[in-house]
């Protein structure tokens, strides 16, 4: 780009105001941009035809149905720029700052003019983990003149809970972006002063002094707003609407100090509380186990799957983390070029699996995943994602421990090493799923039961999944791999795929050692295999199917029987 040329620019604008209004504070974002873009898309979902009048005639107008949050109304508004290509930097914002001051997008351009950056934003988050947040990104073209640019507005799709949304794209985009290479930045870095101002107003609103992590998570624009006002003339509409940390009043007279200004924003606060629904809370400590954030799937969503290279998976639930060198010792005996998906149960679990990966060089793709159903849930939630279908064989495994069994972790290792023990083993399995069409299932050979005791309290539970799932009544019969660890054909479980099931479902986690929907899936895995016409095959010899008959009389010590 010539330095001494200024960049040609081009904004989308995402809207929505329960009464269709353009309200000052989002005239004013549009007359600011304007100062340094030559073209506004503003993509509404709720807009009156007479706000649209007397706006400048460099900005286009987009109304769209109310869905999607404001990602979609960027992805459509991207695909609308016929001439994106002309342009050097886009800018992609939303109306959810209330603009005050005048000049600030000018200054946070000129400021980053010179970083050596591909996108940049206004603010960056470590919530969750790294992502610039997307009230206010510039893309510039090296970044967004790209297929995978394109690619992630094209798997843009309609996401009914913010939650979701936040983590599936806002976290998820500066994910892909850091995947691609892509340079980011952040015009707004708290410096060491401003960091001990956010560790005193933490302090102030949980009542403990919190950690460096806790700090360094903190979200900047609701712990920093006077600094961010001070810089960029701006305040985060949920500041101010929903007042977590007590702005309004005292401080926020000493922030914006013209009072016609200020009247303006204690009105607005007032019109926002009475027609907008109260926000999901974005400023809990990152450590709190009631953050729905450290509970909700973000990854499967933002996985590329072009990123996917292998034939063969290893999906492995990671509930117990300090079992990783015990895990790991088994995966690395998978030499072909594998795919591995870890599911986890904390924000705090996706960092620690994410940096022992990164540590030994291999690629992960790490999810985290409500602490329903066990290893099952997130199997199930991984298998109708689809990101399984390309694969000839997936290795499913789980770090177990066994709450109620002394011979629980010697059992671990009883089904692992037959899956996963050795490289020759491994590629005498993988070879038979490529061989043998047929072949659908590989399981422990000691982990095969039959016998009707290990039923449990599940029978009558699994008769109605297989009827829900189209598996004739008179061909149940009982025999699954217990500990729910195998090799298996993803096509060999298109029945179980096709029936959706979804994770309110499954049983919530008490500790139960039987009778859960999760112990009705063990069971019917198998099922699910024969019903699709494959084979159900034991370690002993993966080149033909086992004899059911042959394991009436085998039992699993840790089984309740």
């Amino acid at each position: 780009m010539d330095s001494l040329k200024s960049p040609r620019r081009i904004a989308v604008v995402a809207h929505f105001d329960a009464q269709g209004k353009l309200t000052p504070f989002v005239r004013r974002l549009l007359d600011e941009l304007l100062l340094s873009v030559e073209r506004i898309v503003l993509v509404s979902t709720c807009l009156h035809a007479t706000e649209i009048d007397a706006l400048d005639q460099r900005i286009r107008v987009i109304v769209r149905e109310n869905v999607g949050y404001d990602f979609y109304s960027f992805r459509t508004g991207v695909f609308a720029i016929e001439d994106l290509y002309a342009y050097d930097e886009l800018v992609i914002a939303n109306d959810s700052v209330l603009t005050v001051g005048s000049g600030g997008i000018s200054r946070a351009f000129a400021q980053m003019a010179n970083t050596n950056c591909d996108v940049w934003s206004m603010t960056e988050s470590w919530q969750v983990t790294r992502h610039l947040q997307s009230y206010f990104m510039v893309f510039r073209k090296g970044a967004f003149f790209t297929k995978h640019f394109q690619d992630f507005w094209t798997g843009v799709r309609v996401l009914h809970n913010k939650w979701e949304i936040i983590l599936s794209y806002e976290v998820g985009l500066t994910q892909w972006l850091l995947a691609h290479d892509v340079r980011i930045a952040a015009a707004f870095v708290p410096n060491a002063a401003e960091l001990k101002t956010v560790c005193s107003r933490l302090k102030a609103q949980y009542g403990t002094v919190p950690d460096a992590e806790q700090v360094v998570a903190a979200n900047p624009v609701h712990y920093l707003w006077d600094a961010l006002y001070a810089r960029f003339g701006f305040i985060k509409s949920e500041v101010l609407r929903d007042d977590p940390n007590g702005v309004l009043g005292e401080q926020l007279k000493q922030l914006v100090v013209d009072r016609v200004a200020l009247d303006e924003v204690v009105h607005e606060v007032e019109r926002m509380r009475r027609t907008r629904r109260p926000t999901e809370k974005l400023d809990a400590p990152i450590d709190d186990a009631a953050n729905p954030v450290l509970m909700r799937v973000f990854s499967l969503a933002a996985i590329d799957p072009q990123r996917l290279r292998g034939e063969v998976a290893v999906v492995l639930h990671m509930f117990h983390v300090d079992l990783l060198d015990d895990i790991y010792a088994y995966i690395r005996n998978v030499i072909c070029t594998c795919d591995i998906f870890v599911s986890v149960k904390s924000e705090a679990d996706y960092r620690v699996v994410s940096e022992y990966f990164a540590q030994r060089g291999t690629e992960v793709f790490v999810y985290l995943h409500p602490n329903i159903g066990r290893d099952v849930g997130p199997f199930i939630s991984l298998l109708n994602s689809g990101l399984l279908d390309r694969y000839v064989t997936v290795c499913k495994i789980h770090s177990k421990k066994s709450a109620y069994h002394t011979k629980g972790d010697a059992w671990r290792d009883e089904l692992l090493k037959p899956l996963l023990g050795s490289s020759q083993s491994v590629l005498r399995i993988i070879e038979a799923f490529r061989r043998f069409e047929n072949c659908g299932i590989v399981g422990p050979d000691s982990a095969y039961v039959s016998d009707a005791r290990f039923w449990g309290g599940n029978e009558m539970r699994l008769r109605t999944l297989a009827d829900e799932v189209g598996i004739d009544q008179a061909s149940i019969r009982l025999g699954f791999f217990a500990g729910t660890m195998f090799w298996v054909r993803p096509a060999a479980l298109a029945c179980l795929r096709k029936r959706n099931l979804r994770l309110e479902e499954f049983d919530p986690e008490d500790g139960q050692r039987d009778a859960t929907l999760a112990h009705v899936i063990e069971r019917i895995v198998t099922l699910c295999v024969q019903e699709a016409g494959y084979f159900v095959v034991s370690t002993r010899d993966p080149t033909s199917a086992l004899i059911h008959e042959r394991y009436a009389t085998q039992g699993v010590t840790v089984l309740p029987s």
